[in-house]
């Protein structure tokens, strides 16, 4: 019995597909079909059972899988460690972000990484949905805004300050909001997951907004705003140049409103991936020169278990 062809039965079981699974490790999926009948005439029995539709494991895969899971982790884990102990670690890291955060701001960050350690193998997802980092075998989310209860670990990266905006040919339409009660007056436009309300840090109580919109991108949103459409809530420096062409106005700047934070979380188990580490202290290194981060909001890096 092979332990690479257990391996590569584990990653066929969490991925899901044989296809999947290829394209993970980047291997041709007809090399992975040949290793695993070949497993399952080394152990004499089927493992699973394949449909053009999907898979199910018997139950005798399910009892290896249940067995060699754990086996198979730990020694991934032992040879992270020693790969990222070396003066040239190695392997794979698997990385989740919003798009814009992706596009905006870690590209440079993940760039600079891959020429510190060029034998790290970067997958980087840029999604907004939810992921079970476990489930999906996912080393490291990056996410934006209030978390989510779970069991992972949250690290803050960074504070990023934000304003209202509104292109000028709106506010002359449906006029410029005073105070923050105004905006009940107005179209207002958030992300998918924002709540109703919007909090200001020196006005008396949040304020119910509503609007027509909704998404799940700030480019989106800000793309509406140019089309003369309501009033959102964006990160400053990602509308400064739409200011500074005269395209949108920040409204309401005597009204503050709260920055948002960049965290990083990752999975509580022991066999947590090294190579996360050293990503982190690289992001760390570099974020706070970042133009999306507002230097006097930038706090000191805490650690903390997120539940």
């Amino acid at each position: 019995m092979n332990l690479n062809d257990i391996s590569l039965f584990i990653r066929i079981v969490e991925t899901g597909s044989f296809t999947s699974a290829a394209e993970s490790l980047g291997i041709q999926k007809s090399t992975i079909s040949r290793r695993i009948a070949q497993l399952e005439d080394d152990l004499g029995v089927r493992l699973l059972q394949r449909t053009t539709r999907k898979l199910k494991l018997t139950d005798d895969g399910e009892e290896l899988f249940a067995r060699c899971q754990p086996l198979i982790n730990e020694l991934d884990s032992a040879k992270d460690h020693l790969s990222a102990t070396q003066n040239n670690p190695r392997g794979r890291l698997r990385i989740t972000m919003p798009s814009e955060l992706g596009v905006f701001m870690m590209n440079e960050i993940v760039s600079t990484f891959m020429q510190r350690y060029p034998q790290i193998m970067l997958e980087v997802e840029l999604s907004t949905r939810v992921i079970d980092l476990i489930e999906e075998g996912i080393d490291l989310a990056i996410r934006v805004g209030e978390l989510a209860d779970s069991s992972l670990i949250a690290r803050k990266v960074a504070t990023v300050s934000r304003g209202l905006y509104a292109s000028p040919a709106y506010l002359t339409k449906q006029g410029t909001p005073k105070t923050p009660d105004d905006l009940q007056n107005h179209e207002c436009y958030g992300i998918l997951k924002a709540v109703e309300y919007w909090e200001f840090d020196n006005w008396h109580e949040p304020v119910e907004v509503k609007g027509q919109l909704k998404a799940n991108s700030i480019s989106f949103i800000r793309e509406v705003l140019l089309q003369n459409m309501g009033v959102a809530r964006m990160p400053r420096v990602f509308c400064r140049n739409c200011v500074n062409r005269g395209e949108l106005v920040e409204v309401l700047s005597d009204y503050a409103s709260p920055p948002i934070e960049v965290h990083a979380l990752y999975p509580s188990r022991r066999h947590l991936n090294p190579k996360v580490r050293l990503f982190i202290d690289h992001m760390m290194e570099m974020i706070g020169d970042h133009p999306w981060v507002n230097e006097q909001m930038v706090t000191p890096v805490s650690t903390h278990n997120h539940s």
